[in-house]
């Protein structure tokens, strides 16, 4: 390095010029980098945990675009890539021109109400209980050598009675038979040896069908994709909500499907994507498995794994230039938006988040809070029909939709705790919306939870069937109530709905009409039901000595004797007890009551 002279002072040092470095090269601009990438903070919630393939090349992207060049074919490339990665938006404070609504739903009105199994059979039919008792015998054939004889009339019942389990809630599934906690409803249907017996054997694939590591699902695959075509075909709504759900699972043996969200009620288990109506009505879902989540298809990394979440579940509905689809900011992207609108004619709405906004400038948080409750800032790009706005409310929230904006401004009532009571805040149109038709998904969840199948297993698909069992009441509950609206006449509520689903599968004899066939034309095994035993007195009743008289009864098998036959009975304790007298005579009735 060369030394510099000061020729007034005489001391030696560096030239500016080298300590500061030569003249400052010009800078190509920054191309921002693309939505599903995360350069701020607030990329590192658990909302953001995508899958590999979309964060490679993401990270690829991101950083190719940050390279700055002094040449003109550097600039040129920069060029090219900023293209092909969407056209900049123009953003400005102005009406926004595209605002519109959809018309409400209608649905053909029944000529009468159905019973509660014809509106589950909709989703549930014969087909899929014929298909899961077949791999069950099959399945018992594998793993012990022979077949457990089962048919879909058992399978009916087996899933019957663990309809009626998720409403009468008991610790153990002994308790179901024991003594002391007996439910009939349960109990008098098979022993409980067989009901353990079916739970063991329950499957619905032939593991020697495929290769398992093509699909993680492969176990239960057959289940989804039935569940999922009943559902699309059901007449449905015009306003969706797109949002997770989880399927309870704290076990190990699922590796890596098994998620943690911790924002959940649920927080360990299998993560589903759903697209519901308002009302809770499950149209469309996918189970999330990492990179195989879209079954071999290659997704766009442009919109990362929730964009195409998003664009899969988008494609099954019916009509879509008559609807609009709500989403969280796990989701939303501005480019996302656009496409929905560009491709689909699809309107959407929801939240974004700060760093996906696209040279979008609001105002600062700080300053919105400052203002006070209820202000907003916004911005519009009529060519692209997007507008973004920023409202204040506890904290600031953004959302961006192609299909509403700030206009007109409404009221929504908070509690001030200055003034000691609720005052009117204001809150632009696009809130409201949000508000409104967020709420599906998290309906559905809610109703799946007030009854939950037991679903406690060794095998972790098992969670999955019985989620799908809980989503098919939920639906046909939902249809019967939508078809009793037009008819005047007051629908079930959830609970009893779903009992006499568990009745109608239970005792399918009981809804045909005329008189019962003799012959056992579907090979139904034979039905064992062991008389209950008559529960034995504690014994401080036993012995205490006090009005144990003996009285004449029926007769039948004494209490203290293999093979006696007796009339007498305790009042009391209500046991039969012999007397007998001759060549071997004993007294089983003071045996019994002396310790």
């Amino acid at each position: 390095m060369a030394a510099y002279v000061d020729r007034d002072t005489g001391h030696e040092g560096i030239s500016t010029s080298t300590f500061y470095g030569g003249r400052k090269r010009e800078v190509a601009s920054v191309v921002l980098p693309p939505d599903g990438s995360s350069d701020s903070d607030e990329g590192t919630s658990e909302e953001d945990e995508e899958d590999e393939l979309y964060t490679e090349g993401q990270n690829q992207d991101s950083s190719s675009s940050d390279q700055l060049s002094d040449s003109s074919s550097d600039e040129a490339e920069e060029g090219e890539n900023h293209s092909k990665r969407g056209k900049m938006f123009r953003w400005r404070k102005t009406k926004f021109e595209h605002q519109c609504t959809v018309t409400p739903s209608c649905f053909t009105a029944p000529d009468e109400l159905s019973t509660p199994l014809t509106y589950f059979s909709k989703f549930f039919d014969d087909d899929i209980f014929e298909t899961i008792a077949h791999q069950t015998n099959l399945y018992s054939c594998q793993l012990i050598g022979s077949s457990i004889n089962t048919n879909a009339s058992e399978i009916k019942a087996f899933i019957g009675m663990k309809l009626i389990m998720g409403v009468v809630k008991m610790p153990a599934v002994e308790n179901y038979w024991a003594t002391d906690t007996r439910y009939d409803k349960v109990a008098d249907v098979m022993p409980v040896k067989r009901f353990k017996c079916l739970s063991r054997m329950l499957h619905f694939q032939d593991n020697t069908s495929s290769d398992t590591s093509a699909d993680r699902l492969l176990k239960v695959r057959p289940v989804l994709d039935h569940m999922r075509g009943k559902c699309v075909e059901i007449e449905s709504e015009n306003q969706f909500s797109i949002d997770e759900m989880m399927v309870p699972y704290k076990g190990k043996k699922a590796g890596s499907l098994r998620q943690y969200l911790p924002s959940k009620p649920k927080k360990w288990g299998f993560k589903v994507f759903v697209r519901a109506g308002v009302s809770g009505f499950v149209y469309d879902f996918m189970v999330y498995t990492g990179k195989s989540t879209f079954n071999g298809a290659t997704p766009d990394k442009e919109f990362g794994l929730g964009g195409n979440v998003v664009l899969q579940l988008c494609s099954t509905i019916r009509n879509p230039s008559n609807c609009i689809v709500y989403v969280d900011n796990f989701f939303t992207s501005l480019r996302l938006i656009t496409h929905l609108k560009e491709s689909m004619g699809l309107s959407s709405l929801g939240t974004i988040r700060k760093y996906r906004l696209m040279g979008c400038t609001l105002e600062e948080d700080r300053d919105l809070l400052r203002r006070g409750r209820g202000s907003f800032d916004f911005r519009v790009d009529n060519d692209a029909k997007l507008a973004v706005v920023k409202w204040a409310d506890n904290k600031t929230v953004t959302l961006v939709s192609s299909c509403a904006s700030v206009i007109p401004v409404g009221q929504v009532r908070r509690y001030s705790k200055e003034e000691k009571k609720k005052i009117n805040v204001p809150c632009p149109k696009i809130v409201s919306e949000y508000n409104t038709h967020m709420g599906g998904v998290d309906l559905a969840d809610m109703m799946i939870a007030l009854y939950r199948t037991p679903a406690k297993s060794h095998r972790w698909y098992l969670g999955i069937f019985w989620q799908m069992v809980d989503i098919a009441v939920n639906n046909a509950w939902l249809l019967h109530r939508r078809d009793a609206a037009p008819l005047g006449q007051k629908h079930q509520c959830l609970k009893d709905f779903r009992l006499d689903v568990a009745k109608g599968l239970i005792y399918p004899e009981k809804q045909k009409r005329g008189r019962p066939s003799k012959g056992n034309e579907d090979n139904t095994p034979p039905r064992v039901i062991k008389q209950p035993k008559v529960p034995r007195p504690v014994d401080d009743m036993r012995y205490d000595g006090i009005d144990h008289f003996p009285i004449l009864s029926v007769k039948g098998r004494c209490r203290m004797c293999p093979d006696g036959q007796t009339s007498i009975v305790c009042q009391k304790c209500k046991v039969r007890l012999c007397i007998v007298t001759g060549q071997k005579p004993r007294n089983c009735f003071h045996s019994f009551h002396c310790q």
